[in-house]
């Protein structure tokens, strides 16, 4: 048999290549054009049997060439492969003559060849048909010729074949393959005078009743397998119409029993399909007169064949509104806005739910209306969509039903819908990803406030050794020199004490800074706030200059939860910052501290803070103020308007940080040229603070022998005196080398060593390590001024005994050495 010649029209190189090889491995000769005028050349000269186009093509496009094929050579299969999911190319296509349609990129090149062979096959049955058909009328016109009208026969089976044209033409009309199937059974009884039948459509798994004359025989299901010797099995197994003139008789054939039939006698027919399988079949009984003739089966075949066509056009139909309903259906679910515009007028002819929800509407409600009276009232005049050709995006504000402005992005294309030009705008809500970038921006400020937060403890941690190290040296001596004196009246003793009381704060301060940056815990208990202020403001006051006047207002006498040289920071910050706001201009410096209740109703949102009891602190000057363009980098920390030299920016970023600590919120309200108030809520605690202080306590003394090791003199020499005076025999080293050989010389001479951590050569860890081998019952004492690696855990694995904080005092060094010494 000769193979079947098959043209392939694309303007891509890749897909006339891939479509031809495959349909030349299965036996097909093939011919390719690159563009449709190419095509149609081809076309004209060679004839093929078949035809693959793409749509989409430069000069001719498919569409061309599917209408110049269709109208020169109906019977020729045209398949479209495009690129273009669009339901509308996909319609268009079939009605200029496709006869499939497949969509590129086809990954199973199987389904190509199942359309191909499909499509020749049609064709064959078509021409066949046609054949058949012209055959038929031919014989007609040549029965008529020679028997005129003598034979009144052919004269009705002329009417009868002209009553079939015109049946064939209605059923083409049929809106669903239900009426599809009620009109050609009744057709069938019509032509074949038949009373009774019923007409069956194939499914998987049996046979679904579609309409039946005489109702009540008919079952509404018939499964597979059918029933053997029925007429239907037979029928359908040999898909050929059957006429038996009397079931009674024939043997071969089981009845089904019904006694409702007037005859025996029955004519079937199987309903071809498209590939030349069976679609249905058709069963008709009780014929008047009875029985059924050959010329009725003759008859009915022809109208079979023809209702064949006629059941692809209504199944296709069909399938066009489900598709449709289904394409309604995905609009209707989809989260984005999706609207259609009529161009002309304007008006909507299409609004999703989530276009509606947008705008705050119904879709029933706003469907129809002029587009820019709901969606953009203002831009009426200067319609974002009239100048749209084939398609525009931007970023647009949407009018809501309550004046608010919601943005979305718009995307609007031209297309034709149902005959009329219109435009399809997608909506997407931009307000999820606005707020996303807001809440995105919020969080970058945030890391740069942790990157300067870990700045802050990095240098906290650098300087908190070596000043510990110093104050060492200021307390140790300060207090050996109050001992010295020995006389509260003597005039260096409050000197002294002074400089103590100021090393103590040092001391503080520099744990509050590695509190501050994580680095260190603090405890807390009741404190009461208002003699710090008064301590603060006395301290002030004779440092400020005579034009700076303070007020104060004390009205609270609460205690809260802190540490009092935390509380003292935030007040002595506060309060340093406003003067020095006033230093050129002068002013008042007011302070005010009272307890406040904040209840649910109140502003607590706009506060931060849980209801409750809390003591509020506001310090105000009347000084330069604050721009409102720093305002809110003011806690930063290293920020600060001040000159070169004369501010650090760690004064509010501490505050910030203590206050937070606290569980309470800060506040700043600044005019420029008028001053800034800040205010501080801090939670009030429920135990109150102790009125009389701590009670002295005695300091413990002991004469065992001490090993003292530090890589500084100074702080040698003050260690050894304090240890001297509280009774010890000391034995001071210079340097953990030179301590580590004195251990080795005797080690049971030492009842315990006491020793740096951070000293060059080998750290106070690896030398109680080293002592430890040698003599393992060796009580050690570590001191520190700060180190991130070294913690009374990794000291207590070691075998170290204790770990204390520098800067020392005797009390603490004197409680640390009997502690260790005689352990509970």
């Amino acid at each position: 048999m000769k193979s079947s010649r098959i043209l392939v029209i694309d303007d891509e190189k890749a897909i006339r290549d891939s479509f031809s090889a495959h349909l030349e491995d299965c036996g097909y000769d093939i011919l390719t054009a690159e563009n449709g005028r190419e095509g149609l050349d081809i076309y004209q000269n060679e004839q093929p049997d078949l035809v693959i186009v793409d749509l989409r093509m430069p000069e001719v496009d498919g569409i061309q060439v599917l209408e110049t094929i269709n109208r020169q050579s109906p019977l020729t299969p045209l398949i479209v492969a495009s690129g273009t999911g669009m339901i509308n190319d996909a319609v268009e296509a079939l009605h200029c003559g496709a006869w499939d349609y497949l969509l590129k990129p086809i990954q199973d090149l199987s389904m190509l060849t199942h359309a191909v062979e499909a499509a020749l096959e049609k064709a064959r049955l078509k021409k066949e048909n046609q054949a058949y058909r012209l055959r038929l009328e031919q014989l007609v016109e040549e029965r008529t010729a020679e028997l005129g009208q003598a034979n009144m026969n052919l004269s009705q089976i002329n009417a009868r074949l002209r009553h079939i044209v015109d049946t064939t033409r209605s059923l083409s009309f049929c809106s669903d393959v239900v009426e599809f199937g009620g009109k050609l059974l009744e057709a069938f009884g019509e032509h074949m005078l038949a009373a009774g039948g019923s007409i069956y459509l194939k499914e998987e798994n049996g046979l679904r009743l579609i309409h039946t004359l005489d109702p009540g025989h008919a079952a509404e299901f018939i499964p597979f397998p059918l029933p053997e010797k029925s007429l239907f099995q037979r029928a359908i197994a040999g898909n050929q119409p059957i006429l038996e003139n009397d079931i009674a008789e024939d043997e071969t054939v089981n009845g089904s029993g019904w006694h409702g039939y007037t005859d025996g006698s029955a004519l079937l027919f199987p309903l071809p399909d498209e590939f030349g399988g069976v679609a249905g079949i058709m069963a008709l009984h009780s014929k008047t007169p009875a029985p059924f003739l050959d010329q009725d089966r003759e008859i009915g075949t022809i109208l079979a064949s023809y209702s064949c066509e006629a059941l692809r056009a209504v199944r296709a139909a069909e399938e066009i509104r489900e598709n449709a309903s289904r394409f309604r259906k995905i609009l209707d679910t989809l989260p984005t806005g999706i609207i259609i515009v009529d161009v002309e007028t304007h008006k909507l002819v299409y609004v999703n739910p989530s276009a509606a929800a947008m705008v705050g509407s119904d879709p029933e409600s706003i469907r129809g209306k002029i587009c820019h009276e709901v969606l953009c009232p203002s831009e009426e005049e200067n319609c974002p969509m009239t100048s749209v050709k084939e398609m525009d995006q931007s970023e647009r504000f949407l009018i809501a039903a309550d004046g608010s402005r919601v943005p979305v992005l718009k995307t609007v294309s031209r297309t034709t819908l149902e005959g009329r030009e219109c435009f399809i705008e997608s909506l997407i809500d931009l307000s999820d990803q606005i707020r996303a970038e807001e809440d995105k921006k919020k969080l970058e400020r945030q890391l740069r406030q942790a990157q300067k937060m870990e700045a802050l403890g990095t240098l906290a941690g650098g300087i908190a050794h070596d000043f510990n190290n110093i104050l060492s040296a200021v307390l140790g001596y300060s207090e050996l020199g109050m001992q010295d004196v020995d006389d509260t009246a003597h005039p260096l003793y409050p000197k002294l004490k002074a400089i103590h009381h100021a090393g103590l704060r040092a001391k503080a301060l520099v744990e509050q800074i590695l509190s501050f940056s994580r680095m260190q815990e603090q405890l807390q208990a009741p404190v009461k706030v208002s003699p710090i202020v008064k301590e603060v403001l006395k301290l002030l006051q004779t440092s400020l200059p005579a034009d700076i006047r303070v007020q104060s207002k004390i009205k609270a006498d609460r205690a809260v939860m802190g540490d009092p040289t935390q509380i003292h920071q935030i007040i002595m910050n506060l309060c340093t910052n406003a003067y020095h706001a006033m230093l050129e201009t002068g002013g008042i410096l007011s302070v005010s501290l009272e307890q406040r209740a904040i209840g649910e109703a109140e502003d607590v949102g706009a506060l931060n803070l849980e209801p409750g009891s809390y003591v509020r602190l506001v310090v105000s000057d009347t000084g330069t103020g604050i721009s409102p363009a720093i305002l809110e980098r003011i806690f930063d920390p290293y920020f600060t308007t001040k000159e070169k030299g004369k501010g650090t920016g760690l004064g509010l970023a501490v505050v910030h940080g203590i206050v937070k600590s606290h569980r309470g919120e800060i506040a700043v309200d600044s005019v420029v040229g008028k001053g800034t108030t800040v205010t501080v809520f801090l939670p009030v605690s429920g135990d109150d603070a102790s009125e009389n202080g701590a009670k002295p306590i005695s300091i413990p003394r002991g004469n065992e022998h001490i090993l003292l090791v530090d890589d500084e003199k100074d702080l040698v020499e003050i260690g050894r005196e304090m240890l001297r005076r509280l009774g010890y025999r000391v034995t001071a080293v210079v340097g953990s080398t030179v301590a580590l050989e004195t251990f080795k010389t005797d080690p049971f001479r030492f009842d315990l060593v006491v020793t740096d951590y951070n000293m060059p050569g080998l750290t106070g860890d690896k030398m109680a390590r080293q002592m430890l081998e040698i003599r393992p019952s060796t009580p050690i004492i570590v001191c520190t001024g700060f180190s991130e690696v070294f913690d009374p855990q990794r000291a207590q694995s070691i075998g170290i005994r204790r770990v204390l904080m520098k800067p020392l005092t005797m009390e603490s060094i004197a409680h640390a050495v009997r502690e260790v010494l005689e352990p509970q």
